[in-house]
Formats: structure tokens, sequence, C-alpha cells
């Protein structure tokens, strides 16, 4: 065997351990953690799941938890939102929690909730300066002292450069056809929370659920969230309004 020989089989080996350790990631049952220990800070987390199942009320518990453990600020980010529904959802969240449509809005040392993410982070609109603006934020989320959540149905709504930003990625329930539309690079991930949720017995049981991704240290763990104390059926209405007429 020539050295050149030998490099080659040392090459096609270490893939083949590549192979091996991603395919266990991705066929071990993920471990049992609480919410706020798998939340970084600073950093960026991105939320997805079916319609629904607990996106949006996932983020507010998450600012709730970051607010009572480090008293942090929140930043409700709501594009394209007129004055009158930004005036109407202050009212019924708490007052440390602010109602933004302005990017240059954001303050440090807060949580941003990017609710609908894809309304204003599309992929279509990559090369555009609204793009460029949101890329730009997230490459100094840690400088800021940010904890950045995207809320989108699937990773294919929005531009790759917050695709691949993400430090932490939480699955609520997805329905099979998630699968189908996921980016490539997402769609194991995607079938692996499509059959974690599939697993787990009771719709209450699996609308708590979480399954995260730690993109990081490449692990999966799961986890149950509760919603906050300012959640409300009124609440979660004003969202599905407010993103009803986004989408017309």
């Amino acid at each position: 065997m020539t050295p050149k020989d030998s490099q080659a089989t040392k090459l096609k080996k270490y893939r083949q351990q590549k192979d091996d350790e991603y395919a266990k990631v991705i066929l071990s049952p993920p471990r049992k953690a609480s919410l706020y220990s798998i939340i970084p800070y600073p950093g960026v987390v991105m939320i997805m799941g079916d319609i629904r199942t607990g996106k949006t009320g996932l983020a507010h518990e998450i600012a709730s938890e970051m607010h009572s453990r480090r008293n942090l600020p929140a930043i409700l980010h709501m594009p394209r939102m007129d004055e009158k529904q930004r005036r109407s959802l202050q009212r019924i969240i708490p007052s440390w929690m602010k109602v933004t449509t302005k990017r240059s809005q954001w303050k440090d040392k807060a949580v941003v909730i990017y609710d609908e993410a894809a309304q204003s982070a599309h992929a279509r609109r990559s090369q555009s300066g609204d793009a460029i603006d949101l890329d730009d934020l997230l490459a100094i989320a840690g400088q800021r002292e940010q904890l950045i959540l995207f809320i989108s149905h699937y990773s294919r709504k929005l531009d790759l450069n917050v695709c691949t930003a993400v430090h932490r990625i939480i699955w609520k329930r997805p329905t099979y056809a998630h699968q189908l539309w996921e980016r490539d690079e997402m769609a194991d991930f995607t079938t692996k929370a499509y059959d974690f949720f599939k697993g787990i017995k009771g719709l209450v049981a699996q609308k708590k659920a979480c399954l995260v991704l730690d993109m990081e240290n490449f692990s999966f763990s799961q986890c149950n969230n509760k919603l906050p104390p300012w959640w409300t059926d009124r609440l979660s209405r004003i969202f599905k309004e407010i993103q009803a007429r986004i989408q017309r």
C-alpha cells in the first residue's frame, strides 16, 4: 500500500466514523431536560412545528423564564403590523415585553421574539436589504447579549442565513408533510421530530412536549413547557388574527 492509498483509507474510515456518529444521534432517544437548561443565552433559537401547536406560547414561556431568572426584558417583533394592532397587543402582555415593528427598536440584553418569522425573513428575500440587515443582527446577537427566538412552520420558508445561525432548534408537533417540504439538510431532523411526537400518547401530552436539537454539541433533548401567566385564549386569537391579516 502506497502512502497515498493509506491516506485515502484513513479518509474513508474518518467519513464512515462521522456517518456512524450522525446515525447514532438521529437514532438515539433524546435525553430529558428542563426548558431553561436547554436555552442558550445569548443565542439564536428556531421554533418550528404545525399551526396551533403552541409555538408562540412556547416562545412567551421562554421569555418568562429568562425574565424571572435573569431579569431580561423582551421584545415582541411583529412585522408589518399597524399601530392600532400594536397598541391592542401591548395592552394584554407584561410591561417588560414591548411590541415592535422595526428591528432598529431591538434592545441589547433582551429576549427577541420574532413571531411568524417567515413574513419578513422569507427565503426569497435572501438578497434584499432586509435580509442583509437581519443577517448583521444575527451575527452580533452575542455581542448585544440577545436571545433571538424565530418562529416558523418549517425552515424552507426562512433565509438560509437564519438557519445556519441557530444554536438550538425546538420542534412542537410537526405533520408528516413538514418532513417532505423541509430543506434537505433538515429533513432527517424533522423526520425524527415527527416520529418523536407520534410516540407520545394523548393530545395534551403532545401539546406540552418539545424536541430540542443542540446545534453546538449535536445532540437531542426533550422537555415540556407550560404557558406563561399572561397567556389567554384572547391573546392566542389576537395572534391568529394579526397573522391572517399579514398573509392576505
